[in-house]
């Protein structure tokens, strides 16, 4: 095989869009955090404002940390009462 088809073939499969399980763990995170912010601020902001592409970063955080504390108290409750 020739130095150039090789490239080529490497640069197929760089370009391909793969979904895997950490781009669904990161929306869900994206969600969590927008839905905490909202209820947070007792909704007087509006949903979009905290689900746009400026608060991504934010949300993903916030999510990511609520799950995290979620599932801390689950296996602490799973060791102590079961």
């Amino acid at each position: 095989m020739s130095n150039n088809s090789k490239k080529r073939k490497v640069e197929k499969i760089e370009e391909l869009n793969w979904q895997n399980e950490a781009d669904s763990e990161l929306n869900s995170s994206e969600w969590f955090g927008a839905i905490i912010r909202y209820f947070w601020h007792l909704g007087r902001r509006k949903f979009d404002s905290f689900y746009n592409p400026k608060e991504l970063k934010k949300n993903a955080i916030i999510g990511w940390l609520f799950k995290m504390i979620v599932i801390f108290i689950l296996i602490y409750i799973g060791y102590r009462y079961i």
